[in-house]
Order: C-alpha cells, then structure tokens, then sequence
C-alpha cells in the first residue's frame, strides 16, 4: 500500500506543469516602456552617457516599436521615431533587418544584436528596465 501512495504522489507530481511556458507570451512580457539603463560595447560614450534619456516602447498587438530621445539624449538604440518589427521566438527583427535576441527577467530587457560573425567588434547589448 505504501509502495502504491508513493507511486501516486510522483505522478501527480510528474503531471503537474505550468501553464505559463513563455511560448507565444510575447505580448504580456515585451510590451510596455524600457528605459535604457546600459549599453555594453566596443564603443565610447560621453560622460556621464545619459542612457536613462532613451525609452522603447513596444506595441506587440501592431508590431512597432516606438523609439523616444528625452532631452539631448543620444541615437544609441536607433533615431527617434516608429519602426516596425517583426517577432521571431525570442528575436525581434526591425524593419531593417537588424535582429536582436531578447531575454526578460522581471523588469530587466537585454537586446543583443545578432552580430555578422565576418564583422569584428559589432557586438552590443542593450539593458533596459520597465517603466
């Protein structure tokens, strides 16, 4: 009887799941406004950079981001303006071409762009925080 109890209580374990598995959970994660915090890459910035002065803001239902410059703040994501995208797994391809993986955790946002492997030194990751 015990060997019986046990059995049943790993498979209910067994069977048990989340419903949230990430997949196709673009919308409640990536929407929403990020304020750049960072900027890592083989580049120089002005000092003190002024990341904070840039917000993304994603609209899944209309696959656009809205690129917005407070202040003097400088192009470092792209210019001011409405670009479209479009969502591949965990990858976000601009209108351009460009694509960068995406990886959230809680209020964090990483974009790495997908560098060219020909190309040295392209490599850039972006860290925002949700407002």
């Amino acid at each position: 009887m015990r060997n019986y109890l046990v059995l049943l209580l790993t498979l209910l374990l067994c069977s048990c799941s989340s419903d949230d598995d990430g997949e196709g959970d673009l919308d409640a994660t990536l929407s929403g406004v990020w304020t750049l915090t960072n900027v890592s890459c083989f580049c120089g910035f002005p000092d003190p950079p002024g990341f904070e002065q840039t917000e993304l803001g994603f609209d899944t239902q209309n696959n656009e981001v809205q690129v917005v410059q407070n202040g003097n703040g400088l192009d470092y994501f792209r210019p001011a303006g409405t670009y479209s995208y479009q969502e591949s797994g965990e990858t976000v391809i601009l209108e351009d071409g460009r694509a960068y993986r995406f990886n959230i955790e809680g209020d964090v946002l990483i974009l790495n762009f997908v560098d060219e492997p020909q190309i040295a030194d392209d490599e850039i990751s972006y860290t925002l925080r949700r407002n």
